[in-house]
């Protein structure tokens, strides 16, 4: 995911506000201390994968940025820009370690006594660490330079931003982009789609006269600046496949922006003290309607910048999770994964501005799948915490299976860092099958993975 976020000032940390709610404690890991090595000064991470994949970037001199990489195991590398450019900036990674974002060539002119910025954007992707310009994949449709990949969906469909030929990027006013299967649609001008749900229904905002949080669903542009938002700004950064929505609003002419979630196209208040002034962002959404974000009250005696945690309508402080012997102070969340993991930038005393991951405490479960007399296979709890009651099921479908269709079983427990193995009961068939295991546990954590197959009476072969 991609999101929007002011330069932030140092505060210290501050304790939970009267009306949040405490959850266990998180475990909190400085990215930056992986990528000191590499010559990184001070950097941010922007998306996180559901694999723990993270990327981000570091800020350099004269508008260039340089792209970074964090894999499952917190290792960091450069990511390469395109071809002859100098700058690179990424916004997401995928659940398939597909990243996508920009690479540019920036240089300077001096025009009298001003220097003029030059900054020839190309959209761009890294697979496997390698980066490849994204308009090498258009077919057809409309004609557009694409500047900016934003965000992917699971079918495929990447949404940005571009301009007609003959622009010199950026331009000041934007074409939203949506790439399906090679073909572009031109989503209009001064137009930022930001996020793309499973649906395909897109979130972003048009900037015109005003600006105004849109949703692109089936087709119709729905504006999502409604009552009780009374001012003409607001912006949407994130949506998930509930259609839940996250972003920003004015509420009044005389107030800040401030966090708000839309739920079936209404505005939500996150923060909802009124004698407050509040002024923040709602960041990212995950699949389980976990929203983060953060923002700070104008009207407190003591104003702190504060990351929030919003979930089942109320919220939580982050700040008050940081380890109290680290010197970490302001954070600023860019993004949560389906595991409730959060990324961003945070201020630590003594370092500066630095890359942060913060995991709850929760089991994470990964399978691995095998063949050979009947069918055998791993559950690995990769999380912070013991997976309980998990129930678990082989299934098959396709061939001719006579027996041990089906298997289904339950683990008490799984211990963090643990592998359970699980195995079918026996199977006897023939034929090409697909093969289903799915587990879950009591921690409402589930996983399934599905690969091919060959039945040959009681053996399967080939499982890949």
């Amino acid at each position: 995911m991609q999101h929007r976020r002011m330069i932030p000032s140092y505060q210290p940390s501050a304790s939970t506000e009267q009306g949040m709610i405490r959850e266990p404690q998180y475990i909190t890991t400085d990215l930056a201390e992986a990528t000191d090595p590499l010559g990184v000064a001070q950097c941010e991470a922007v998306g996180i994968n559901n694999n723990g994949e993270i990327v981000g970037y570091e800020v350099l001199d004269d508008f260039k940025y340089r792209s970074i990489y964090w894999s499952q195991n917190g290792i960091a590398s450069i990511l390469e820009n395109n071809e002859g450019d100098n700058s690179s900036r990424p916004y997401m990674i995928d659940d398939n370690g597909l990243i996508l974002g920009w690479s540019a060539f920036v240089w300077y002119e001096w025009i009298g006594g001003f220097k003029k910025l030059h900054m020839n954007q190309t959209a761009v992707t890294w697979k496997d660490q390698v980066c490849a310009n994204l308009n090498d994949e258009v077919t057809g449709g409309d004609t557009l330079d694409l500047y900016h990949a934003r965000d992917k969906n699971d079918a495929g469909q990447i949404v940005g931003s571009g301009a007609p030929p003959g622009n010199e990027p950026p331009p000041w006013w934007p074409n939203g982009f949506i790439l399906d299967q090679g073909i572009v649609t031109d989503l209009g001008d001064a137009t930022h789609p930001e996020a793309i749900n499973n649906q395909g229904h897109i979130a972003g905002y048009i900037e015109g006269g005003f600006t105004h949080a849109y949703e692109w669903e089936d087709g119709n542009l729905v504006d999502l600046n409604n009552p009780p938002i009374l001012a003409n700004y607001s912006q949407a950064f994130d949506i998930n496949d509930n259609d839940i929505i996250v972003g920003f609003a004015q509420m009044s002419y005389s107030g800040y922006e401030e966090p708000i979630v839309w739920i079936n196209h209404e505005p939500v208040r996150v923060l909802t003290n009124n004698s407050s002034r509040f002024f923040g962002y709602a960041t990212a959404i995950n699949k389980k309607d976990e929203v983060v974000g953060w923002y700070i009250d104008y009207n407190s005696p003591n104003p702190l910048f504060l990351a929030f945690l919003w979930k089942d309508g109320k919220t939580i402080i982050l700040n008050d999770f940081l380890p109290s012997d680290q010197g970490w102070g302001d954070i600023y969340p860019e993004d949560i994964n389906d595991h409730g993991q959060i990324v961003g930038l945070g201020y630590r005393d003594g370092y500066g501005w630095r890359a942060f991951l913060m995991t709850p405490p929760t089991p994470v479960l990964n399978i691995e799948v095998k063949g050979g007399f009947g069918i055998t296979a791993s559950i690995n709890n990769t999380g912070y915490a013991p997976a309980t009651n998990v129930s678990w099921s082989i299934s098959l479908d396709g061939g001719l299976i006579f027996l041990g269709k089906e298997t289904t079983g339950s683990i008490a427990n799984i211990a963090a860092g643990d592998i359970a193995q699980i195995r079918s009961k026996l199977i006897l068939g023939i034929g090409k099958t697909t093969i289903t295991i799915h587990a879950e546990c009591d921690e409402a954590v589930e996983v399934t993975k599905s690969v091919n197959g060959s039945v040959f009476l009681v053996f399967t072969l080939g499982v890949h």
